[in-house]
């Protein structure tokens, strides 16, 4: 089977770059359908080409690197066991491989939170990036991913921590205020005022 293997802590902290989410030659997606063969040379030159990025993405939203490791370790087995699914008319390669990725990171993430509910600790969490619903990792086609991620880049950025907390990691008006230490009736208001934006954005079109 496929020798995972970690580049060296060099690796830099980055966003996701836009471009990623085009295949205009259609390299990446004959990659996956190479993979869907039992071809693991295709896994390791897709490994190649993204695993760094992806390293990078996690890292910042979990904070801890060794777990970003894991995490796009995960993400690349579940890529291969999953390469016959792929329907590139759906979601661009990158897009896809985000969403899975996006998933094991919501899923440590909630993990810490509920950790921190049964410990009375304060863990401070900060998700970078809105991850999809981690139990069944669903891609979003990427119209769809840019008109969401447009909706959130219209927050500021004390709106969308309360917006991320309270959607993505299901924390209470209550363990918000406490997160971020921010009065209870601001963190109603921000949200109030957040989800106004996102609805108003998001209205134009029909998700």
């Amino acid at each position: 089977m496929y020798a995972y293997m970690i580049e060296p802590d060099s690796i830099p902290v980055q966003p996701m770059p836009s471009g990623l989410c085009e295949d205009p030659g259609g390299e990446s997606v004959a990659l996956i359908a190479r993979m869907a063969k039992g071809e693991t040379a295709a896994l390791d030159e897709l490994h190649a080409a993204w695993s760094p990025i992806l390293l990078g993405i996690a890292a910042r939203m979990l904070g801890d690197r060794r777990e970003a490791e894991e995490v796009v370790q995960d993400t690349f087995v579940r890529l291969w066991h999953r390469s016959a699914e792929f329907d590139p008319h759906k979601s661009p390669p990158f897009v896809w491989a985000f969403a899975v990725m996006r998933g094991y990171c919501i899923d440590r993430l909630r993990y810490r939170h509920r950790a921190r509910r049964d410990s009375s600790r304060v863990v401070s969490i900060h998700v970078a990036t809105p991850p999809e619903r981690s139990e069944n990792p669903r891609v979003m086609a990427l119209d769809d991913w840019r008109r969401v991620r447009g909706a959130l880049d219209l927050l500021d950025p004390d709106e969308r921590s309360c917006l991320e907390l309270a959607v993505f990691l299901e924390y209470t008006h209550s363990e918000i205020s406490t997160e971020l230490g921010t009065p209870l009736g601001t963190v109603k208001h921000r949200l109030r005022r957040a989800l106004d934006k996102v609805r108003g954005h998001l209205s134009r079109y029909e998700l």
